[in-house]
């Protein structure tokens, strides 16, 4: 599908990977509609983007959805509770964001006679790795309710497209960075604690492997899905180039920030706050190695990350230092 002079309906779109999707799809011709409650997302990050409306609305809101939708020729689905914290605190909320919220974007999509919707899943559907790497038929039993959730949302865009062949494609992310990146996850504690001269704070031993991905991959992987028509129905991994040790990925950060500095090393039980960083909280049942496998993205989309992880990381300490303030205030925490 050419998307050029195509009707994007992008929920989340004031947000992390929304902002830059809406660049993206603003920049082959298409006409974007973000739909995002901006309870996260920033409208700075849409200031300078043609062929863009933004509405103020809440996934939650099925008529609201419904109506906001009409005209629209794509759905890219990204507005969800990504926090792991929030999901395992407040469970019935996450699955109204992300279960309720798929569907009212799903039947709406029905309705409106949608062309397809692209899905935002995540890795966190595999849960604790069997075996390295993850592969799209990998057992799936989610660690926290955000998988689970993640998961439903998947199940029901293959189910939409079985029963009203509404053509859907899902992608299960691994770890996404770059600019516009939310402040609360790993990378972004590590970046403003070395930017203020302060050692980054590792939990256990820090060899845990993690997939990293930059955010204009996965944009690429989006467009990719968009035009691709022979996929309805089918879920990929979206990965990066390699997997990156927890210790490593400190050591980077201090490498092109304050080669002075020298980790620091802490062990709080899950769900117990860090001695060395007071607002930082351990997650339970912590992934040991979160590595995907992403040979079907590759065979079937024509998927190939791109950008290099140092180059990646650079990428954003650069974005962050040019714009501060917006990891100031933390609605996740």
């Amino acid at each position: 599908m050419n998307v050029e002079g195509k009707t994007v309906f992008l929920t989340g779109g004031a947000g992390f990977i929304g902002s830059h999707l809406a660049r993206k799809y603003s920049e082959l011709g298409a006409n974007v509609l973000i739909y995002d409650n901006l309870s996260t997302g920033f409208e700075d990050f849409l200031s300078d983007i043609p062929n863009l409306t933004l509405i103020k609305g809440d996934i939650i809101d099925a008529e609201l959805v419904q109506s906001s939708m009409k005209g629209c020729d794509i759905v890219s689905h990204h507005a969800a509770e990504l926090e792991v914290f929030t999901g395992i605190d407040n469970t019935i909320h996450e699955m109204r964001v992300n279960i309720e919220g798929t569907l009212n974007v799903l039947n709406a999509a029905i309705k409106n006679d949608v062309e397809k919707v692209i899905y935002a899943s995540s890795g966190g559907v595999y849960g604790q790795a069997t075996y390295i790497p993850e592969n799209e038929d990998h057992p799936l039993m989610p660690q926290w309710p955000y998988g689970v959730s993640k998961l439903a949302g998947e199940k029901y865009c293959q189910q939409y497209t079985q029963l009203y062949g509404l053509p859907t494609v899902a992608f299960r992310y691994g770890i996404v960075y770059g600019p516009h990146e939310w402040y609360g996850r790993v990378l972004t504690m590590f970046i403003k604690r070395v930017l203020s001269g302060k050692p980054p704070v590792i939990f256990g031993r820090g060899t845990q492997k993690r997939d990293f991905v930059y955010v204009s991959d996965v944009v690429k992987a989006n467009i990719l899905g968009t035009q691709k028509d022979d996929i309805s129905g089918m879920r990929f991994n979206i990965g990066g180039n390699s997997s990156v040790s927890v210790v490593e990925l400190a050591n980077l950060v201090i490498k092109l920030i304050n080669p002075k500095l020298q980790p620091i090393f802490d062990d709080p039980k899950p769900g117990e706050f860090s001695k060395y960083q007071p607002e930082r909280k351990r997650l339970p049942a912590e992934l040991k190695d979160f590595i995907l496998d992403i040979t079907s993205a590759k065979e079937k989309l024509g998927y190939y990350p791109e950008v290099e992880f140092e180059e990646g990381i650079r990428k954003e300490i650069e974005w962050f230092k040019a714009n501060p303030h917006v990891w100031d205030y933390n609605p996740r925490v």
